[in-house]
């Protein structure tokens, strides 16, 4: 469902830099927390464009062993998207989630 390459925005690559110098977090794990974070907060993507051109990694880089979990979540929460769309969402998730967990200053204030 989601395409095997895949970037982010500037906006959020800038946040999740931010969490990795914090943190030592790479990109890609704030990536996750970023999504799973805008989720939980209850986030919805509605259907803005996104200008992705950051960061270019393969799809189980950015995922990981989530990879099916975060498509049937975006599945789910948007079941009418066309296929192309589910990046978008994606991708506007990753902008929102890096947002909120950029200032974090270590790995134990996500608890």
């Amino acid at each position: 469902m989601l395409p095997q390459k895949m970037k982010i925005s500037d906006k959020a690559f800038r946040s999740l830099s931010r969490l990795q110098n914090n943190t030592g977090l790479t990109v890609n794990i704030g990536a996750r927390l970023a999504f799973f974070s805008s989720i939980e907060r209850g986030y919805t993507w509605q259907g803005e464009e996104i200008d992705v051109k950051q960061r270019e990694l393969d799809k189980y880089t950015w995922l990981g062993e989530h990879v099916n979990l975060i498509e049937m979540l975006l599945k789910q929460k948007y079941p009418n998207l066309e296929e192309k769309d589910y990046y978008k969402a994606w991708a506007s998730h990753i902008d929102d989630g890096a947002i909120t967990i950029e200032n974090k200053t270590n790995i134990f204030s996500f608890f």
